[in-house]
C-alpha cells in the first residue's frame, strides 16, 4: 500500500515539475517573443529614452523626427545669436543671424545637415546582433540616453566677414610709430607716433554657437570682450633710423623684371626713389632691431595693379563644340598661362630693401618677378579621340526677370563651363570651374541684407549655374556625389514642368557644392548657352551612349509652411524714415524621384526631399542717432540659454495652418 502510494507522489511531483517549467519556458518564449517584436519595432523609430539635451525625440519615426529638426533649424535660425560688445559709450549689440539673403539665393552661416543627423539618431543603439539592440533598447528606456546633434557645421570664414564688417566701427587697430618722408631728394621727414589700439577678442564665437545648435537650444548671448593692444615700435626706436635715411636712398632706384617663358622677351620695371620714398615704413626684425622698410600692401598693390597685368597668361584648356549632327564648330589647343605670385614678389622686393638698413652684403635692386605656371585642365591631346558623338542629357532653367548684374554673372560663369570635358571615373565639381568669386574673376556684385544693412555679395545668380547641371547631370544619368537644395523657395528654379520647387542645387565657396561623376567609360563635354530669346539656361552634356536612361520625376509639395509676419529692424545706418525690404518667402518640405537605368539593367530610384525654411519680410526702418533700435521680441534670445520653447516633438509646427 506504502508503495503504491510513494509511486504515485513520485508520478505527481515529476508531472508538476513538468507543467511548471513548460509553463516557464513559455512564458519566457512568450516574453523574448515579445521583446523581438518590440525591438524590431524600432527598425524605422529612434528607441526609447533618447533625448538631445532636454528635448525628447525616444520613438520617433523617422520621417517624424526629420520634420522636428527642420523645424528645430528654422527657430535657430529665426532666433540668430546675440552679440555685445563694450564701447566707450557703453554697451552696444547686434544679432548674427545664421542666413544671409542673396538675390536668387542665400548663404547659411550655421545649418543642420538634417538627413544625416536622421540617419545618426535612428541607428542608435541598433549595432550587434538582435539580443545587443534589445538590451540597449531596454537599457535606453530605464536609464535614458541623451545626446547631440552631430551634423551642425558653420562657415567660418563668412561669420568672421560678417562679425568684422560690425565691429571695423569699433575697433582701432594699433599703429606703429612711422616716418613719413616728404622728399627724398633732401630727406625731409615728420614722425607719426605710436598709437594705441583696442581690438575685439572674438575668442570661441563660432563653437559656442555650434555648441548650443547641437543641443537645440538658443545661444547664451556672446560678450566680446575689448583689449588693449600695444605697438611694437614707438617714437624712441626710430631715433637711429634718421641717420640712415640718406645713406638707404644713395643706393639708388630698384627695379622688378621678367622673361617671357613663350616670346623669350625680357620685361623690366623702374622703381624710382620718389616711389620707394612713399612706399617708407618701418618694421622689427628678429632680434629687436628696428630698421627702414616698405609698406607691404602699398608695394603688393603696386606688383598686383601695375606689372601682374603685364605677365599674366590665362591658361586654355582644349576646347571643341559639336552640332547635332556631330559638326565641330570650335576647337582650340591647350596652352599653360603664367600668373605672378603678388605675395611672394613683394616679400622679395621689401626684403631687399630692408637689406640696405641692416648694411648686410649682397644688396640687391634688381629683383626678379616671382611667378608659377598654370596648366591647363585640358590638353590638346586629350581633346582627340574621345568617342565623343552625341547628346546623353540637356538641362534647363529659366533666369526670366534677373537684373543686369545677375545675367552678366551667369553669362561669366556659363563663359567659363562651356566646352569643359571631364574624363571617364572623374568628378566634376562647379565651384572648382567657376571660381574665383570675384570682380578680378568677372563677377558683379549684387545688394542683399546682412543683420541691419544691406550690403553688396559679389556673384549674385550662380546658383542658376548649380540648378541647371543639376537638371543635365540627372537627364544624362549620371552619378549625383554632392547636392544641397536651397534653404529659400526661389522662383528662378521652380520646375518648369509645374512651377513647383524640389529640383535646384545651391553652391557657396566653399560648401555647398554641386558634383556629380562621369561614371560612363567614355569622355563627357559641357556645352553652356543662353537663350536670350526666352531667357532660358541651357546645358547639354555630349558623349557617347551606353544604354542607360535616366529621368526624374515632377517636384511634389508635401507641406507649405506661412512666413510669418513683417519683421522690422530698426538701423541707423540708413537715413532717418527710410524703409528697405527684402521680401517673404514660404517654407515647403517637397521631393521627388531621380530615377536612372544602367547598361547591365541595374535600377537606382533615388528620393530627394528638400526642406525650405520659411522668411517673414525683412523691413529696415532708418531711425535718428541716439534712438533706441528695438527690434521685434522673437529677434533677440532672452540672455539665457534655453530650449525652444512651445515644440511639441508629435506636431513640430504647432498650430500653424499648414
Amino acid at each position: 500500500m506504502s508503495k503504491k502510494i510513494g509511486e504515485c507522489i513520485t508520478r505527481f511531483s515529476w508531472t508538476g515539475v513538468g507543467w511548471i517549467c513548460g509553463t516557464l519556458t513559455l512564458l519566457l518564449a512568450g516574453c523574448l517573443g515579445v521583446s523581438l517584436v518590440y525591438a524590431n519595432g524600432f527598425d524605422q523609430r529612434v528607441i526609447p529614452g533618447v533625448t538631445i539635451a532636454e528635448t525628447p525625440i525616444g520613438g520617433m519615426h523617422r520621417d517624424e523626427l526629420k520634420d522636428f529638426l527642420h523645424s528645430m533649424n528654422d527657430r535657430l535660425v529665426e532666433a540668430g545669436a546675440s552679440v555685445q560688445i563694450d564701447t566707450n559709450n557703453g554697451d552696444t549689440s547686434f544679432t548674427l543671424y545664421p542666413v544671409i539673403v542673396t538675390d536668387g539665393g542665400s548663404v547659411d552661416l550655421f545649418s543642420i545637415d538634417v538627413e544625416k543627423e536622421v540617419d545618426a539618431l535612428v541607428h542608435i543603439g541598433k549595432r550587434g546582433d538582435i539580443f545587443t539592440r534589445m538590451h540597449n533598447i531596454f537599457k535606453s528606456k530605464f536609464n535614458g540616453y541623451n545626446t547631440s546633434l552631430q551634423y551642425v557645421s558653420a562657415n567660418k570664414e563668412k561669420i568672421d566677414e560678417v562679425v568684422d564688417e560690425f565691429l571695423v566701427a569699433y575697433e582701432t587697430p594699433p599703429k606703429n610709430a612711422q616716418i613719413l618722408l616728404s622728399d627724398s631728394s633732401s630727406f625731409a621727414y615728420d614722425i607719426e607716433p605710436e598709437q594705441i589700439g583696442y581690438v575685439y577678442d572674438r575668442g570661441d564665437m563660432t563653437n559656442h554657437i555650434l555648441e548650443a545648435w547641437s543641443k537645440l537650444q538658443v545661444p547664451e548671448p556672446i560678450v566680446l570682450s575689448r583689449e588693449t593692444h600695444v605697438p611694437e615700435i614707438v617714437v624712441k626706436d626710430l631715433e637711429p633710423l634718421q641717420e640712415q635715411l640718406q645713406e638707404v636712398f644713395d643706393l639708388g632706384d630698384m627695379a622688378l623684371t621678367h622673361t617671357n617663358p613663350q616670346t623669350g622677351k625680357p620685361q623690366s620695371w623702374s622703381i624710382e626713389k620718389e616711389q620707394l620714398a612713399d612706399w617708407v615704413s618701418t618694421e622689427m626684425v628678429d632680434g629687436g632691431t628696428v630698421i627702414v622698410s616698405l609698406d607691404r600692401e602699398k608695394v603688393a598693390a603696386h606688383v598686383a595693379d601695375i606689372v601682374a597685368p603685364d605677365i599674366n597668361i590665362t591658361p586654355l584648356d582644349a576646347k571643341f563644340s559639336m552640332t547635332e549632327e556631330g559638326k565641330v564648330t570650335q576647337f582650340q589647343q591647350s596652352r599653360p598661362g603664367v600668373e605672378v605670385d603678388v605675395e611672394q614678389t613683394t616679400e622679395a622686393l621689401v626684403q631687399a630693401f630692408g637689406q640696405r638698413s641692416l648694411h648686410k652684403e649682397g644688396i640687391q635692386n634688381i629683383i626678379t618677378v616671382i611667378t608659377t605656371q598654370k596648366e591647363p585642365q585640358v590638353s590638346t591631346g586629350q581633346s582627340n579621340d574621345l568617342g565623343i558623338k552625341e547628346i546623353i542629357g540637356v538641362g534647363k532653367s529659366s533666369y526670366s526677370g534677373s537684373p543686369t548684374n545677375r545675367i552678366k554673372n551667369i553669362t561669366n560663369a556659363v563663359n567659363k563651363l562651356n566646352g569643359i570635358l571631364i574624363p571617364p571615373g572623374e568628378e566634376f565639381s562647379t565651384i572648382d570651374f567657376t571660381k574665383p568669386y570675384s570682380e578680378e574673376g568677372g563677377y558683379l556684385s549684387e545688394l542683399v541684407i546682412k543683420g541691419d544693412e544691406i550690403k553688396p555679395e559679389i556673384g549674385g545668380g550662380l546658383c542658376q549655374i548649380g540648378t541647371t547641371l543639376f537638371r543635365m547631370a540627372m537627364m544624362s544619368g549620371m552619378e549625383i556625389t554632392e547636392r544641397r537644395n536651397h534653404s529659400l523657395v526661389v522662383g528662378y528654379y521652380n520646375d518648369a514642368r509645374n512651377g513647383l520647387p524640389g529640383t535646384d542645387a545651391t553652391i557657396y565657396d566653399p560648401a555647398p557644392d554641386f558634383r556629380f561623376k562621369n561614371d560612363t567609360s567614355h569622355h563627357v563635354l559641357i556645352q553652356a548657352a543662353m537663350d536670350t530669346k526666352n531667357q532660358d539656361l541651357v546645358f547639354t552634356l555630349w558623349g557617347a551612349g551606353d544604354g542607360r536612361t535616366a529621368t526624374y520625376s515632377k517636384p511634389e509639395v508635401l507641406q507649405w509652411i506661412p512666413h510669418g509676419e513683417t519683421r522690422i529692424v530698426e538701423t541707423t545706418k540708413i537715413a532717418p524714415g527710410e524703409r528697405e525690404c527684402q521680401h517673404a518667402f514660404k517654407g515647403a518640405n517637397t521631393s521627388f524621384t531621380y530615377s536612372r537605368t544602367l547598361a547591365n539593367g541595374v535600377v537606382e530610384d533615388i528620393v530627394y526631399e528638400s526642406h525650405y525654411r520659411p522668411l517673414p519680410e525683412i523691413c529696415l526702418v532708418g531711425i535718428e542717432e541716439g534712438e533706441n533700435a528695438e527690434e521685434e521680441e522673437t529677434l533677440e534670445p532672452t540672455g539665457e540659454t534655453e530650449l525652444i520653447e512651445g515644440v511639441d516633438p508629435n506636431n513640430p509646427f504647432g498650430g500653424l495652418e499648414l
